[in-house]
């Protein structure tokens, strides 16, 4: 009788958590947006920024914010701030709904809650410049019903992308991937480039950022530089973890003398990849704090599995390993845009063995097939020149 009264007083909450969320999401604040927009008009000069994921912008965002700070606009970026006071917090959603009500424009680089339930005000413009380039991993309302993604019904009562004015892609091939994923028409998603690439457009960036990393890790000396950065495991983004398979002893008796190897864990997972200690394996380096950027730039090449860093790295040119030891799982719980084996620019690898002659195939004795990597670059990067910050700003702001 106890199980049962527990069984249904837990159904119970859930529904008072469901409806509560669609009072706060759906009526209350859009309220207090309409009550902040009757006290105040549109600053042209006022830009806001919004990622309720992490506490500080992203990359995608510091090109943007740069650029219009240097023009004389005022940005504001709302992220996330843990461990808030309650009060704390409704005074913080009162300050932002008043900064959202004055915004001329106002960018995202994933969903966000604050503003994805609210219609913006005639003269405001919501632009989603996504923290991705191409189209990898499926997302959205492309993995309604899958184990990584939410069901139709949250997506039914909380559709966060509808009132996005416009979404910026690395090229027009991937239009049709962001419609079906952002549920969006044509007319919004924009090739316009992603404003983070500009940055492998630099001049000498490349000498620049082996630089930076020699000096970290001098003990490198003269070797070619491996990354290698896998995504993360798990179907949620709270439990992401990392799976350790790759034997770095072995890779270092067989690579060490020509090659150092540079480890960069996905930065929402939980669990880091183990580093051994520099006396067990001399060519193995802990980079998990320096800027995938410049790691990208300085690494001669890269291994990763499912990550949507290939995009940025193949506008470098340089070749790539995909270690897709769990290829068939990943597949199925999260699934693809395109056939995996048939879509990656380089050798598939799967296990320690076939990463080290991937390696010495690509790296060391000339068998990097630089053609396929150029056709991909220019099938999936093609709005991606060095001034995509420029062309977003002059098509939102007019600049």
């Amino acid at each position: 009788m106890r199980k049962r009264y527990r069984k249904r007083w837990k159904k119970i909450r859930r529904r008072l958590r469901f409806w509560m969320r669609v009072l706060l999401l759906r009526v209350a604040r859009p309220a207090l947006y309409r009550l902040a927009c009757l006290f105040t008009s549109i600053d042209p000069k006022l830009v806001l920024f919004a990622n309720e994921s992490v506490a500080e912008p992203g990359d995608n965002f510091i090109p943007i914010k740069d650029k219009l700070t240097a023009l004389g606009y005022r940005c504001v970026y709302v992220g996330k701030v843990e461990e808030e006071p309650h009060w704390r917090r409704i005074m913080r959603m009162n300050r932002f709904y008043f900064t959202y009500a004055r915004a001329r424009a106002v960018f995202h680089v994933e969903f966000c809650s604050l503003t994805g339930y609210v219609k913006p005000r005639r003269g405001t413009d919501i632009v989603q410049l996504w923290h991705g380039c191409g189209a990898f991993k499926k997302f959205g309302y492309s993995t309604v019903y899958m184990s990584w993604g939410p069901n139709a019904r949250s997506f039914k009562w909380f559709p966060v992308y509808r009132h996005t004015t416009y979404a910026t892609v690395s090229s027009p091939e991937v239009i049709p991937q962001y419609m079906e994923a952002l549920n969006l028409s044509e007319s919004h998603i924009k090739p316009w480039g992603v404003p983070r690439t500009d940055f492998f457009f630099r001049k000498n960036i490349a000498e620049e950022c082996r630089d930076d990393i020699l000096l970290a890790f001098p003990d490198i000396g003269s070797r070619r530089i491996v990354l290698y950065a896998p995504t993360f495991r798990g179907n949620k983004m709270r439990k992401a973890r990392h799976d350790n398979v790759l034997d770095y002893v072995q890779m270092a008796d067989e690579l060490g003398k020509s090659c150092a190897l540079l480890l960069k864990p996905h930065p929402r997972s939980k669990t880091l990849i183990p580093v051994p200690e520099p006396g067990q394996t001399p060519f193995v380096f802990d980079a998990g704090y320096l800027p995938i950027e410049r790691l990208l730039c300085a690494a001669d090449l890269v291994i990763t599995d499912y990550s949507s860093l290939i995009f940025e790295y193949a506008l470098l040119e340089r070749p790539m390993l995909f270690y897709a030891y769990d290829l068939a799982g990943y597949d199925s719980s999260r699934s693809f845009y395109y056939p995996y084996i048939e879509f990656v620019p380089g050798d598939l690898v799967w296990d320690t063995e076939d990463v080290v002659r991937g390696v010495r195939k690509n790296l060391l004795e000339g068998g990097f097939d630089k053609d396929q990597v150029v056709r991909f670059k220019e099938r999936f990067m093609s709005a991606c020149d060095g001034h995509s910050t420029d062309r977003i700003l002059h098509n939102v702001l007019g600049i």
